[in-house]
């Protein structure tokens, strides 16, 4: 028989499910069944098992990846998380007014719990309000596309049966995106940004009927519908993906950053080849980068953004949401580009010299300008230098304590601070190898700063 014959889905789900998954799918399943709740894999984790199951992609795919638990349920979504937090430990987080609730156990593996609802949209663009409950067949006829219309019931009595009532099967039989209904987009004009996201991701055409809505869509602006902050979720998740290059490329090329934007009408290359140099860049600068609680995807983005004018750079980061300090670092890093790497692009610099030039400016703005400097040429010096004063020279340590100055015969005030700030230039430049070293140096600054006429 063929491997799609959907009576074996339930054994394939239990084979090629990682543990943790089924785990979680059972205990679930069991709270659930106490309380005559019947609930569904739905969202990408439907999405994936029927994938797989149709070979679409392969197995290790589900085992090897964190897997998506998305469970609609029947019933009080609520209560089922706050039961299997009493159960199985961990925290709950709610959402009453959709209903929603998110179980993250001990192991820190979170759970989305929903309940099955009807809901409509008031306003385009905003978010939807609920109605009230409803059974699964038409909770799905909520969802954005067709392949994202299915349940798998996690139900003893009927699990791993298939709930598809839009032909999601049958569109990823055929690697086809579809909206279900031609008011898709005017309801929630951020899944025009998930139909570029996932027709790369997923390698599916978007069907005719759909690219004409898309069209109509940015042609409309159904964009000024949505707030700053969904469309920077949108551009985060955008620019979360493995591809996340071909993805912009993608939206650029159908116009949707310009819709976003009128300035964002250009990325600053056509190669994927510098975005990966990028992402190499982002992979081994990965340790400072949490350090400095910059995240990777705004790193590419403001990489992205390279090509759009200084002058509007402000205006485009407001509009897609990014967090206004954040946003400053980003303009402050094309602002003076130019000026710090007129300083810092060159070899053999002492590093006390490195340090000095770069405690000029915030530490953010150093690595937007270094992961930006990947666009242009002739700047490996720039970033060997930018990447040595973040790791290694900055911030500064005392290696003498003030206290320690002062019983030395130092006035306590700002020159204590001025022999600390020397001391260390001298110890990055291996000066100054052992405490005894430190010691004799101090002797020397504080002898040089009480012949000076000013102290």
């Amino acid at each position: 028989m063929p491997r799609w014959d959907y009576a074996k889905l339930p054994s394939f789900i239990e084979t090629n499910l990682p543990a943790y998954a089924l785990k979680i799918i059972g205990q679930v399943n069991a709270l659930a069944e106490a309380g005559s709740l019947r609930v569904y894999l739905v969202g990408g984790g439907a999405r994936e098992v029927v994938r797989a199951f149709v070979n679409q992609i392969s197995t290790d795919n589900l085992q090897h990846f964190v897997f998506d638990i998305d469970i609609a349920v029947e019933g009080d979504a609520i209560a089922l998380a706050e039961a299997l937090a009493e159960e199985h430990g961990g925290a709950v987080i709610r959402n009453d007014r959709f209903h929603t609730a998110k179980w993250i156990g001990d192991s820190g593996y979170g759970v989305d719990l929903t309940m099955c609802r009807r809901e409509h949209y008031p306003i385009p663009g905003k978010l939807p309000e609920v109605l009230g409950e409803a059974e699964i067949y038409e909770d799905l006829l909520r969802r954005d596309f067709s392949f994202n219309a299915l349940a798998v019931s996690i139900s003893k009595d009927d699990f791993g049966t298939i709930y598809d009532p839009t032909g999601g099967v049958a569109d990823i039989f055929s690697k086809t995106l579809r909206v279900l209904h031609p008011q898709s987009f005017i309801e929630d004009p951020t899944r025009m940004m998930r139909a570029i996201r996932y027709s790369v991701r997923l390698n599916y055409r978007i069907d005719e009927e759909t690219a004409l809505l898309l069209a109509q869509g940015l042609e409309e602006s159904y964009f000024d519908q949505l707030s700053p902050e969904r469309v920077r979720y949108e551009l985060e998740c955008i620019l979360s993906e493995e591809f996340w290059f071909g993805i912009l490329w993608a939206a650029y090329t159908s116009d949707l950053l310009a819709s976003l934007h009128p300035e964002w009408n250009q990325l600053p290359t056509m190669s994927g080849s510098d975005a990966e140099v990028l992402e190499l860049g982002i992979r081994n600068q990965e340790e400072l980068l949490e350090q400095d609680m910059v995240p990777q995807w705004l790193v590419r983005l403001s990489w992205s953004l390279a090509n759009v004018r200084a002058s509007a750079l402000p205006d485009v980061l407001k509009r897609i949401g990014v967090h206004a300090r954040l946003a400053q670092s980003v303009v402050e890093a094309r602002e003076k580009f130019d000026e710090v790497a007129a300083r810092m692009n060159h070899t053999g610099f002492k590093p006390s010299r490195i340090y000095r030039v770069c405690q000029e400016y915030p530490r953010k703005t150093l690595l937007f300008i270094a992961f930006n400097s990947y666009l242009a040429k002739d700047t490996e010096p720039l970033r060997t230098n930018l990447m040595k004063h973040l790791r290694e020279l900055s911030p500064k340590h005392n290696i003498l304590p003030g206290e320690r100055l002062i019983s030395l015969g130092l006035p306590a005030g700002p020159l204590v601070g001025k022999a600390q700030e020397e001391l260390w230039w001298r110890k990055i430049d291996g000066e100054l190898p052992d405490d005894k070293a430190t010691e004799q140096a101090a002797r020397e600054l504080i002898e040089r700063y009480l012949s000076q006429p000013f102290v």
